[in-house]
């Protein structure tokens, strides 16, 4: 009887044991296949990140190889929203000339004195050079800032003086006049010459504010004419840019090969949408991978494809 107790207890604690170690392995089993799944899981995420690190240099060497040098300096970020697509941020440095959140400058309505200085032989107040140092750039922008501020500030130190001096004038005419009511036959005689002088000298300053107030308004006219050139310049190369862009995606887009099918390539544009307040709001374009990848095998042209992009503004 003992040795059947015994026996039984024995063949319990061998099945314990036994349910033991099914759990241990099935445990470790469900571990090793987790941690291999979720490797399995990252691979296509380390794949599309080297493919958008190339896909980002194709862009900036593509740029650089245009023909106008405002498209050079341009750089290019990318990431990856998983189960929506790619999206590349675009910067351009030629957006500071546009008036950028850095260099939003407000330029007075006045920007040159009577007699203007003369422009730098390598830049302009009107337009900038481009190069690959985007610190030169902004060097250019604040140098052509202040001369223009140091020209307005000319302009109106000469607009307040002759105010000033007119003012004197009129003081002095005023105290003259007083005076002839008051006097002899032989201080009139030079109460009236020291009148006419006055009259001819005052005569002589509104002349000059008339030709100060002339010039101000032929300045603010130029201005607004300056002001719609660049924004047709603006539109034109933000156009450029973003067909250079669209352009290349047509031609090299379809090395994304790791980018599902069904899924997404923006172009986030930085600061070429409308002015709102006191800064630009980005423009976004959005184009699908199967767009891209007709466009690759010559099924669309590089132009459909454009046409066929959604784009809006935030």
């Amino acid at each position: 009887m003992n040795k059947q107790v015994k026996l039984t207890n024995s063949l319990t604690q061998r099945k314990t044991k036994f349910r033991k170690l099914l759990c241990i392995s099935a445990l470790f089993a469900g571990a090793l296949n987790g941690g291999i799944a979720a490797a399995d899981e990252q691979q296509p995420y380390e794949k599309l990140s080297k493919q958008l690190d190339i896909m980002n240099n194709i862009f900036v060497s593509s740029l650089q190889a245009q023909q106008d040098k405002s498209l050079k300096s341009t750089k290019v970020d990318s990431l990856y929203l998983a189960g929506q697509g790619v999206v590349f941020t675009v910067k351009s440095a030629s957006s500071y000339s546009w008036g950028s959140n850095a260099f939003n400058f407000a330029f007075p309505d006045v920007i040159a004195p009577v007699d203007p200085v003369a422009p730098r032989s390598h830049s302009s107040s009107s337009s900038f050079s481009f190069s690959d140092n985007n610190d030169e750039l902004i060097e250019q922008m604040e140098s052509a800032y202040e001369q223009q501020r140091e020209h307005f500030r000319e302009f109106r130190d000469q607009q307040r003086d002759l105010a000033y001096e007119l003012r004197d004038l009129e003081r002095e005419s005023r105290d003259l006049a007083y005076q002839l009511r008051n006097v002899n036959q032989d201080e009139k005689i030079k109460i009236a010459k020291e009148q006419k002088a006055v009259k001819a000298q005052k005569a002589e300053l509104e002349q000059k504010q008339v030709v100060l107030s002339q010039k101000s308004k032929e300045m603010k006219k130029q201005q607004q004419i300056n002001k719609k050139k660049k924004l047709v310049e603006r539109k034109e190369y933000y156009q450029k840019l973003t067909s250079s862009l669209v352009e290349t995606l047509c031609t090299y887009g379809n090395s994304l090969k790791a980018l599902p099918k069904n899924e997404y390539i923006s172009l986030v544009l930085k600061s070429a949408g409308d002015k709102v307040a006191n800064s630009y709001q980005d423009k976004i374009v959005v184009l699908t991978k199967r767009d891209i990848t007709e466009c690759a095998i010559d099924k669309i042209s590089p132009e459909k494809l454009l046409a066929s992009t959604k784009s809006y503004q935030f």
